[in-house]
């Protein structure tokens, strides 16, 4: 038998030969009923799954840096698609067309301190579906879920509705941005960290569509909240706690077509905050409901409404600057302002 012996040298040259990770290219393409897809993949890779068909299922997992997974997914039945990244700089985008029914897609990404993730999700024409994203320790990161054709991307939103949407990121300088039309839609978005400066915006029922809810909260300070919803029976609530300096709040419903029944509120805690509240002030409504309370020196709040029933509730405690307009029959404004601290629970 002959034998080979590695010296030293030898098996230093295949070590700085071998790269450390692989460099990969994954592509799935299906057509069919039933199909099922799994990648897995270390390095700095990228990764596509095309699935045509009835109850498609893709799952994709990637570990290391600057990977990439897109996954596409056309039916009439229930998507699924699962994107897990473990790594700085990745990149995620599942997209679910077609007239689906209780569609399913969740993005999970871990990125270091100083670098930056992105994650889409896309479902059109849909119903009942679920979009989730969840970055960790990330900075610069950035959070999209958009349910319903809507007006924005050309389409309408006839077809969608009950979608719910979560979207929750640690670290600092995130963005999250959720965009859902139709009717009975939900959106949750949670931000963590306290260097601050993350973002978060929700777009609902941008040119129709009722009965929308919203619920963001922030940790932090200098970040930033903007809430649009029109239509009817609307409910938006920011909380916005922890060090929360200059941090800003604002929620506009019923603004472009008009709407009543809408509910809106605003908590912050901390030094020079500011809260605003808009409500039918482009077209008419009426029966709404806002409330502004914040809890510490400096802040501002200022509350519009337009139309009959209006109700508005400001509770401040420091010093604050308080601004109520109503324009209609039968509406109502309480301000209260103080010094006596009041705790404050965070909502989970």
């Amino acid at each position: 038998m002959k034998k080979t012996i590695l010296t030293g040298a030898s098996i230093l040259t295949l070590v700085v030969a071998g790269p450390a990770f692989a460099q990969s290219t994954s592509t799935v393409n299906q057509t069919g009923n039933g199909n099922s897809a799994g990648v897995t993949q270390t390095g700095d890779n990228l990764s596509e799954i095309d699935q045509v068909g009835d109850g498609n299922s893709a799952t994709a997992d990637q570990s290391g840096s600057s990977n990439e997974s897109d996954i596409d997914q056309t039916a009439t039945g229930s998507n699924i698609a699962s994107v897990s990244q473990a790594g700085e700089d990745s990149f995620a985008d599942v997209i679910q067309d077609g007239a689906s029914n209780g569609s399913n897609a969740s993005i999970s990404q871990g990125a270091g301190t100083s670098a930056a993730t992105t994650g889409e999700v896309t479902q059109t024409s849909a119903v009942n579906s679920t979009g989730i994203i969840n970055q960790d320790n990330g900075a610069a990161s950035f959070a999209a879920i958009q349910q319903g054709d809507t007006p924005q991307f050309g389409g309408t939103v006839a077809t969608a509705e009950n979608a719910s949407s979560t979207i929750t990121q640690s670290g600092s300088a995130n963005i999250a941005l959720t965009v859902q039309g139709g009717v009975g839609q939900t959106s949750f978005i949670e931000q963590t960290g306290l260097d601050g400066m993350n973002d978060a915006t929700v777009f609902q029922g941008t040119s129709n569509g009722d009965g929308n809810n919203t619920f963001i909260q922030q940790l932090g300070t200098s970040d930033s909240i903007s809430v649009l919803q029109n239509s009817d029976g609307n409910t938006a609530f920011v909380v916005q706690i922890g060090t929360g300096m200059g941090n800003v709040g604002s929620i506009e419903q019923g603004t472009f077509v008009g709407g009543g029944g809408n509910s809106a509120a605003i908590l912050q805690e901390g030094a020079g905050n500011e809260s605003t509240i808009t409500q039918n002030v482009l077209a008419a409504g009426g029966g709404n409901t806002a409330e502004n309370e914040q809890i510490g020196d400096g802040a501002t709040s200022i509350i519009s409404q337009e139309g009959m029933g209006n109700m508005a509730d400001v509770n401040q405690f420091g010093a604050h600057t308080s601004t109520v307009t109503q324009t209609g029959d039968g509406n109502t404004a309480n301000v209260t302002q103080g010094t006596a601290p009041i705790p404050v629970m965070i909502v989970n």
